[in-house]
């Protein structure tokens, strides 16, 4: 049922006329003639019928006229269904505001032109069908108001659309729409996107504030039709490859650290699926920019490279507990394999240990500790998740901290004992290719010996001795890594591991495995998202700046930073310190997940394809009655003239 309501109803008013007619024409003074005639013998009886006649034609010719009236009034008046969506772009009082996606999915290029250029070019036909007396704003994504139709309001406004990394500002343009209508009851709000699962997420969650005030909230989608999209992510010496939408026939990866050509791999993967390419990373080339390139056509490019710089070996702070005098040839071994990777190197008895020294420190090692510490059993047990720690067990002493840690902890289910090798046992690495032991020149060292060690030790064997029990094992607990040794490692007359060379890189690998994946990683920088300044409190400041050496930001004390395209940059501190890192685009952001909004519920927000839009818009006159009002008064005007006649006048 049509829900009939006028633009202009002030011009109702003149309805009053219609009162006028009809007083004019029932309270005319008729003119009466008096004329003697000697005889009515001679008039035809269709005179009578003639009289009567001219009675209906005068009633025909005053509802003509009335009907006439009302019609050019209800024309004025701007007579129209309102229950049709795209009849408020007809009110000439009304205030468009447009706001077209900037999200970087709009470039995506679907038959010559991206959905960001279509959805410009909706904007700029719309413009152009609008009664000249509507407003029309476009929403500034720069300055983040709406600003009036041909005033400058950036790139996307200058139709050469460029999408911006980040996340959605719809809520931004939403609060903007909200303020700027508040006093406007005939605000129509235009939304034009791809409706991609971020920016479809962030429309429903505001959906509630935008139904039901009595303004018209018109979502466009601009969608591909079958979209698809493949990406590669670098991670270190890996480069990830994901197809999106369609199967990725077999092409290739191509990685460049600074001006030099690390290698090329092949690589193919399904439509949604993922494969994995790895390099083998020139330890020379640390501290270098490097580039991780997909060799594909593909109608969304942005991430079909990765920039990442080649990360160099931070410090982590060590802490050794126990027998100081027996564990410093464990400091000078973790000073001997990396002198700028292991600083500070500290040692604590066990009374002497707190929890500041274990909150303190990346690495935690545990060797010749007698008796207990609550402190330590607690640090292990949940505190110390995100951080390594290793532990050795002494077959001389039954109260060694590590025999005590694994029976209370139900670590070692199984009664741990000592065991005695009198010829000694060599250690035996699983293998000299993996991460974990590559480059040492052998599987086993003939000239280290165990001569006792504690057994069964619990957990994923990473080493054993030639007797074919554990050496080295490891164990995941409360997100903790837990190197378990079964024997010291430290000055000890179970073994001579301190006095080879095994010993060094040995010790260095377990440590580095206990790091390894908790929390040591580097920070993920995303283009357009906001992340942590590393100068908030710490009352420095620095200075970014791009690949070529171009200033791109100051940092001081804001708690916040955001970087706005992904690229290599170079972090300098008013210290002189130099950071470089790597930021990238957002994996969501080249998803191609797309949706519709769910608007069946939603008073006031309609939905359309843009092809559907564009074609309703071409006509607006569609949305109103004034064409067929203007047929009726055609017809009464010819009523008029054919009804109405000349009264003649006799000289």
């Amino acid at each position: 049922m049509s829900a009939l309501s006028f633009f202009q109803p002030a011009f109702l008013w003149a309805l009053g006329f219609l009162a006028v007619v009809l007083a004019l024409h029932f309270f005319r003074r008729r003119v009466v003639r008096k004329m003697s005639i000697s005889t009515l013998r001679f008039f035809p009886s269709a005179a009578v019928s003639q009289s009567r006649v001219k009675k209906l034609v005068d009633l025909l010719l005053l509802i003509a006229r009335l009907i006439l009236i009302a019609a050019l009034i209800f024309i004025f008046a701007g007579l129209h269904d309102r229950s049709s969506p795209l009849v408020a772009l007809s009110d000439p009082h009304s205030i468009v505001y447009t706001w077209v996606d900037p999200t970087v999915s709009m470039e995506y290029a679907d038959g010559g032109a991206s959905s960001g250029q279509r959805a410009v070019a909706v904007v700029d036909t719309l413009a152009a069908v609008l009664p000249q007396s509507v407003e029309h704003y476009r929403f500034d994504h720069e300055s983040g108001r709406f600003v009036l139709s041909g005033a400058p309001a950036g790139r996307e406004a200058r139709g050469n659309f460029a999408g911006r990394y980040g996340p959605v500002n719809l809520e931004e343009a939403v609060d903007a729409f909200i303020a700027a209508s508040s006093s406007t009851p005939s605000a129509v709000f235009i939304v034009l996107t791809d409706f991609q699962k971020s920016t479809l997420e962030a429309f429903d969650s505001l959906s509630s504030r935008l139904a039901g005030n009595d303004k018209k909230v018109i979502c466009v989608s601009v969608a591909p039709s079958k979209p698809h999209n493949y990406s590669v992510t670098a991670r270190g010496n890996a480069a990830v490859v994901r197809a999106h939408g369609a199967a990725l026939d077999t092409t290739f990866v191509e990685l460049t650290v600074g001006d030099l050509r690390v290698g090329q791999r092949s690589v193919s993967c399904a439509a949604g699926d993922s494969a994995v390419v790895s390099f083998d990373m020139p330890q020379s080339l640390a501290g270098s920019w490097g580039r991780a390139a997909l060799n594909v056509s593909d109608p969304l490019p942005f991430d079909n490279a990765d920039l990442f710089t080649v990360s160099a070996d931070k410090s982590r702070s060590a802490l050794i507990v126990g027998d100081v005098r027996r564990n410093r040839v464990i400091g000078a071994a973790l000073r001997a394999s990396g002198p700028a990777f292991w600083d500070p190197v500290v040692y604590r008895d066990g009374g002497d240990l707190s929890y500041e020294d274990l909150n303190a420190a990346d690495l935690v090692i545990v060797n010749n500790f007698n008796g207990r510490s609550r402190v330590l059993e607690s640090f292990i047990s949940g505190a110390g998740a995100g951080k390594g720690i290793i532990i050795t067990l002494d077959p001389d002493r039954e109260d060694d901290f590590g025999r005590t840690y694994l029976r209370g902890s139900g670590l070692s289910r199984a009664a741990l004992s000592a065991n005695t090798v009198e010829a000694g046992a060599h250690p035996v690495l699983s293998d000299t290719n993996t991460a974990l032991w590559r480059g040492f020149p052998a599987a086993s060292s003939r000239n280290a010996r165990v001569y006792r060690h504690t057994g069964p030790v619990p957990g994923d064997v990473l080493a054993r001795m030639g007797n074919a029990r554990p050496l080295a094992s490891f164990v995941n607990q409360s997100g903790a890594g837990l190197v378990i040794i079964s024997t010291p490692i430290g000055v000890s007359s179970a073994n001579n591991l301190c006095e080879t060379g095994f010993f060094v890189p040995f010790l260095d690998r377990l440590a580095r495995h206990a790091l390894a994946g908790r929390g040591q990683e580097d920070e993920a920088w995303y283009a357009g998202y906001v992340a942590r300044n590393p100068f908030f409190g710490v009352g420095r400041s620095g200075t970014l700046y791009d690949r070529d050496g171009k200033l791109v930001a100051s940092w001081a004390s804001q708690p916040f930073v955001r970087v706005d395209r992904p690229g290599a940059y170079s972090l300098v501190s008013s210290a002189g310190e130099t950071t470089r890192f790597a930021v990238s685009a957002h994996p969501s952001e080249g998803e191609m997940i797309f949706g519709r909004p769910d608007v069946h519920d939603a008073g006031g927000i309609y939905y359309f394809e843009s092809v559907e839009f564009l074609e309703q818009i071409g006509d607006l006159s569609n949305n109103i009655w004034s064409h067929w009002l203007w047929v009726i008064l055609g017809l009464m005007l010819c009523l008029e003239v054919f009804l109405w006649r000349r009264q003649s006048v006799k000289k």
